[in-house]
This record gives structure tokens, C-alpha cells and sequence, in this order.
């Protein structure tokens, strides 16, 4: 038997350690948590705890699929790895002189920095059409850099010392899972903890259960309340002069503009919180020396995502409490990434454009790509306006070209589907964007003969269509070495050679006060936003719902028992979700017509989407949600949840806005 030590490669902030055992075959055998994981300490979630389930699923991909005839009629049938790239050449290699024809979509099915981005290298060679990244925590990183500079905050395995937590649109329990037992010892011991949602969350559940509380706010009102914190910070002498003076650019202007406005009276009607709780939490805030102030990225998801990021950061400075926020930490590795994407084999003339991600169905119907390829990423699932998606994979003038472990919705509209590895069967490194642990995972198994890791799947096409050398002469684990040593905060010694070893290594961030803005200080008046057409200091701005028109705020949250669409394949998963239900308030119910259990349909200009009922008093009046991510099967219209999102963007960083969405409700016909 041979242990691997290597790292959950979710998207998920706690990106915990992970021991790996096979046996002298190199079959996978079983997964268990890693102790010497600084962060995660042996502990998995649910969800891959039972990651063998996908190793070993039934339904697995192990051979590629090629397309017979046409996409509305045709079927995908076996093929071999030497027929899907001639088919792809065939299709692809016309279009090597007008690069930008071809798009590109990926996303986050891995963290790992080799396998999400060595295809980069391919597409800055053909001169294609790159996605932003712009689908779930650009609005909320935009905001806080605007304000702090580089994301780096407070280090959770420090949690324990805190004298005070404040979750602010965090449901602790489903995304920071491992920040949960610390919050829970505090609670017990008497340390106040709070958390602020929209509805009554699992978060908000635990803290009654252990001593703390939840506070419930109206959707989009985030910035408003950051704003009359600062008020009331600065009229009861609550502010940190000396941090504002010697670190702070535009603290005069910010003072003014906050105390111009934003009175409790104001903020009660905007928030829709009592005035006194409003006072409580700015008191905890403001006096407590040591707290922990833990943002999610909920609340980015909204039109003016970036500005309440931006609000309650300005209330960390203006508190002297920056190092005491925490939203995520990815800057604190600092690593060469452009060691894995090589943007230089761009050629003279040819960069590379790109597109807002959140509008990948419109830029399909437009009708200027001739292909697309797609890799770590469901986008007929996770995309806004999921039906122009998937209308647009269905053009026969695009060739879409799919790498998947499954076979996804997105997958089964490809010309061509490759089989993909699983994380335990390729070498990758991992960095946590929820913490300060870094870690090369060395190949753990060995893989079936069918799948290909994503470096060798891209490095056969580019090769098949005689890109440069670069492109596909590459070999994982050398890439690995060469990342950490091309990164220069990982030079030492010890800790690289601890690394290189599979070793999972905290990294110590530089120290640095709002380091990263233009300025290099914090900026609590921001010309860069201004120059965006953005206010220049954080203000509250409404969020009426965009493009979307009906009675109530959809939320999709997180699911407990998914992550995403990645277990959608897992028996065991989708039999624990106990299948899907929108969670709507008794008095809408009653108004409606509804019961536990009787399908109603959400609907607004852009689709229509039926699930069964759940009556449930933690949702406040106006408000209908859906955990995760349903299956196109879910539904009676045979359409995802994300049908109903429109493709707007957020007020900073292109973000999606899926928790500005509204939908009327109705009892299903």
C-alpha cells in the first residue's frame, strides 16, 4: 500500500489535505483527511469524503465520444483517442489563422494551477477568445481591492483568539466548514458571535443553538449598514485616528461623506434591522480589539456586489481593523502563474481578447466563433441565461469540444467529449484562497486507460494541429517544480523542499497595509473606481433587480450536499439531496395557494423553472431559494435554475449578478 499525501481540488476555500492510499497496482483505494494539514487538520467535508464514489462511478467517461450527424439529431458514440483529434483537426485547424473564432470557457472544476491553466498556452498560440473568469467572487474581489489592494486578511487558524466574530454573509457551515469548530468553542465560552444573511441560515441556526446569534437583513442592503457603522464609529469616537492619518487616502473626504448621510433611522428602513441592533453591532465591532470580521461572497452577487465589499471594507479602515477582515488570501502566495500559461507565445499581433463569462450564451449566438472548447467547467449548468448556453452549444457552426469526467449537460452537447483524469490520477499544486496552505500533489493513482490529465489531453491537440513546442512538450511535475521556483516568496530552502515533497506548507504573506492599491494606501477615496464611472467612496446603491422582473429575490445557495454540479453523477450524493425544493415563506405560501410538497413554478422574462414546495419560516416574506445547482431532470422544463439568471454584470469586475434575480411564483400548471 502506498499514502500520497495531496489536496482537495474543489472550488472551495478551505482546500483541505488529504491522504490518498493505493494499492501496489496503483488502483485508487481510499481518501481520508490529512492531520499535518495546518488548516484542515484530518477533517473532510461530506462531500469528498466519499470522493472514491466518482473514482469508481459507473457512469464514469473512459473513451472519447465523437458526434454522428448533426447536433439536434446526431449521437455521440465511442471513439479513439487518434479519431476524436483528427476530428478535431479537421474542424479546428481551418480556424488556426482567425485564433480569435475560437472561444474559450473554463472554469473551476479544478483548483489546481497546472491543470485549470496549461491550456492557456494552446489558446495564447492561436490568438482565441478567452473567458474572464467572471462567474462567481469577481465583484467582491473588485471591491475589496479598490478599497485594501492585495486579498490577503486575517489568518483563520488564529480564530480561536478572537474576542468577538461578526460573519457577515457567510454561511459558515456550508462554505468555511472548517472555520466552524473554532466559532462554536467561542460561542460556548461566552464570545459574541453574529452572523448577518438574508435568511435564516444554517449558520444562524448553529450560533442559537451554541449562544450566539443571527441578525437578518433585506437582500442588497449590505453597504448601508457598512456605512452606518462608520457613522456611528466616527460620532462616538469609535475611529483609529492614527491608522486613518498615516495609512488612509481620502479619510477627510470619507468622513464627511459618511457623516452627510446615513443616520440609524435611514439605515433601519434600508437594512430593515431595529436601530438598537444596529448600535449593538456597531459597538461589538468597534470594541472589540480582536475580532473576527468574516465576509462571504454572497452578497458580491448582486449589482452593487462590489460596493457593499467596498463599504465594509472602508468600515475595517476607518475601525483600524483591515488585518482583523478576512474575504479570502489568495495574494498572500504570490505565485508565477505565467510559468503555466506562458502569455508570451501570444503572436505579434494576435493577443488574446476576451469575453464576459457571464454572457457566454449571447457571445454563442452571435455567430463570430467557429469553436469552442471547454475544460473543469459545466456551462450549460452554471452559467447565467443557461438556455442561450445551451442554444448556443447547439449551433451547428460551432464546434464544441468538451473535456469532462462525466458526461455533464455541457457534455452531451459537444462534437467531441474527452475523458478526463480524477485529482488522486495527475499532479497538480494546489494554493487555498481561504487560507495560507500550499501544496504540490504528486500522482496518487494510476489512472484508467481511457482518461487524460488536462496537460496531456491539450498537449495532444496542439501537437495534432503543430502549435509551438511549448505548447504540448510538458510534463506535470516538472511544471510543478518549476512554478515553485519561478515564485519567489517560495525560495527557501526548507519550506520548497518540504513542498516539493507533497508536503502542505503555510506561507507567511508580507506585510502589508492596502499594498496593491494604486496609491499603495488604503483607499477610502478611490480615483481608480471614478475612473470606472463608479463612485469614488463607498455609497449605497439599491439593488432593484436589474433585468429581472417579478415579486421575489431568488437565491441559490449552497448546497449541503453537492458542491455544485460536480456530485450531480454520485448516487449517494443525489439520493442524500433527497431531491429539490424551492423554500418559500408560510404567509407567501398561503397567499399563493401552496402546500408542502405541490410544485410551483418560478418564472420571469427569461424562463420558466417548476419544483415542489418546502414551507419554511427561515425564509423571510419575498424571498424563494434553491440549494445548489438542480439537474436539467429536476425540473418539469427540463431546464436549470440558471435559466433564469440574466447576464448582467456587477458594478466592478464583470461579476455575475444571480442573487439580483427575481421571479413571481405561481402554482405549476
Amino acid at each position: 500500500m502506498k499514502t500520497t499525501p495531496l489536496a482537495c481540488p474543489l472550488d472551495c476555500p478551505d482546500a483541505c489535505g488529504i491522504l490518498v492510499d493505493a494499492d501496489d497496482s496503483g488502483r485508487f483505494v481510499a481518501l481520508r483527511g490529512n492531520p499535518e494539514h495546518g488548516y484542515s487538520r484530518g477533517h473532510l467535508c461530506g462531500k469528498t469524503a466519499i470522493y472514491g464514489d466518482l473514482i469508481h462511478a459507473p457512469n464514469r467517461l473512459l473513451t472519447p465520444l465523437v458526434r454522428r450527424g448533426d447536433k439536434r439529431t446526431g449521437e455521440l458514440v465511442p471513439a479513439t483517442w487518434d479519431e476524436a483529434l483528427e476530428r478535431i483537426v479537421e474542424r479546428v485547424g481551418p480556424l488556426k489563422e482567425h485564433g480569435e473564432r475560437i472561444l474559450v470557457a473554463f472554469y473551476a472544476g479544478t483548483m489546481g494551477r497546472i491543470q485549470r491553466f496549461f491550456p492557456l498556452r494552446m489558446f495564447h498560440a492561436l490568438g482565441a477568445t478567452l473567458t474572464d473568469g467572471g462567474l462567481c467572487d469577481n465583484s467582491t474581489t473588485a471591491g475589496y481591492e479598490c478599497v485594501l489592494g492585495s486579498v490577503v486578511g486575517a489568518d483563520l487558524e488564529h480564530a480561536d483568539e478572537s474576542d468577538a466574530v461578526v460573519l457577515w454573509g457567510c454561511d459558515m457551515v456550508r462554505t468555511v466548514q472548517h472555520l466552524q469548530p473554532a466559532v462554536q468553542r467561542l460561542a460556548k465560552r461566552g464570545v459574541p458571535v453574529v452572523a448577518l444573511d438574508i435568511y435564516r441560515s444554517d449558520t444562524i441556526q448553529a450560533l442559537e443553538r451554541w449562544g450566539g446569534r443571527g441578525l437578518i437583513v433585506k437582500p442588497g442592503s449590505d453597504a448601508a449598514l457598512a456605512l452606518a457603522l462608520a457613522r456611528i464609529a466616527f460620532e462616538r469616537g469609535w475611529v483609529d485616528r492614527g491608522f486613518l492619518e498615516s495609512n488612509c487616502l481620502g479619510a477627510p473626504e470619507f468622513e464627511r461623506h459618511v457623516r452627510a448621510g446615513h443616520d440609524l433611522a435611514w439605515a433601519s428602513a434600508a437594512t430593515g434591522l431595529s436601530e438598537a441592533e444596529i448600535v449593538a453591532l456597531a459597538e461589538l465591532i468597534a470594541r472589540s480589539p480582536k475580532l473576527l470580521l468574516k465576509t462571504g461572497v454572497g452578497f458580491g452577487r448582486r449589482r452593487n456586489g462590489a460596493m457593499s465589499m467596498r463599504a465594509i471594507c472602508s468600515l475595517a479602515a476607518v475601525l483600524g481593523k483591515v488585518d482583523n477582515l478576512h474575504y479570502e488570501s489568495f495574494s498572500c502566495f504570490e505565485l508565477a502563474d505565467d510559468v503555466v500559461r506562458l502569455p508570451q507565445l501570444q503572436r505579434a499581433g494576435r493577443a488574446c481578447a476576451t469575453f464576459k463569462h457571464v454572457q457566454l450564451g449571447r457571445e454563442l449566438e452571435s455567430g463570430k466563433y467557429g469553436a469552442l472548447f471547454v475544460w473543469a467547467h459545466n456551462p450549460a449548468v452554471v452559467c447565467p441565461e443557461a438556455a442561450r448556453v445551451r442554444a448556443g452549444m447547439q449551433r451547428d457552426d460551432v464546434f464544441v469540444v468538451v473535456h469532462e469526467q462525466f458526461l455533464t449537460e455541457s457534455a452531451e452537447l459537444a462534437d467531441v467529449v474527452l475523458p478526463s483524469t480524477m485529482f488522486v490520477e495527475h499532479t497538480d499544486l494546489y494554493r487555498s484562497y481561504g487560507h495560507r496552505c500550499l501544496q504540490v500533489a504528486r500522482k496518487a493513482c494510476e489512472a484508467p486507460s481511457g482518461p487524460r490529465s488536462v496537460l496531456d489531453t491539450f498537449s495532444a491537440i496542439a501537437k495534432a494541429l503543430d502549435l509551438p513546442r511549448e505548447t504540448w512538450d510538458a510534463d506535470a511535475d516538472r511544471l510543478c517544480d518549476e512554478l515553485v521556483d519561478a515564485s519567489l516568496k517560495l525560495k527557501d530552502g526548507e519550506q520548497r523542499a518540504e513542498l516539493l515533497a507533497g508536503k502542505p506548507i503555510k506561507v507567511t504573506p508580507r506585510a502589508r497595509a492596502g499594498q496593491g492599491t494604486p496609491s499603495g494606501k488604503v483607499e477610502l477615496f478611490s480615483a481608480a473606481a471614478l475612473a470606472l464611472g463608479q463612485p469614488p467612496m463607498a455609497s449605497y446603491v439599491p439593488d432593484e433587480g436589474g433585468a429581472t422582473r417579478g415579486a421575489f429575490w431568488l437565491v441559490s445557495a449552497p448546497s449541503v450536499h453537492t458542491h455544485n454540479s460536480t456530485f450531480s453523477h454520485s448516487e449517494r450524493h443525489v439520493k442524500r439531496v433527497g431531491g429539490q425544493r424551492v423554500k418559500l415563506n408560510p404567509l407567501d405560501a398561503q397567499r399563493l395557494g401552496l402546500v408542502d410538497g405541490a410544485r410551483a413554478t418560478l418564472s420571469n422574462q427569461l424562463a420558466r423553472v417548476s419544483f415542489p414546495v418546502e414551507i419554511s419560516a427561515d425564509m423571510p416574506p419575498g424571498l424563494v431559494r434553491i440549494d445548489g445547482l438542480p439537474r436539467a431532470q429536476d425540473t418539469l422544463e427540463g431546464v436549470g435554475v440558471n435559466a433564469l439568471v440574466a447576464g448582467e454584470v456587477s458594478d466592478l469586475g464583470d461579476s455575475n449578478t444571480l442573487y439580483s434575480t427575481r421571479v413571481d411564483v405561481s402554482a405549476a400548471r
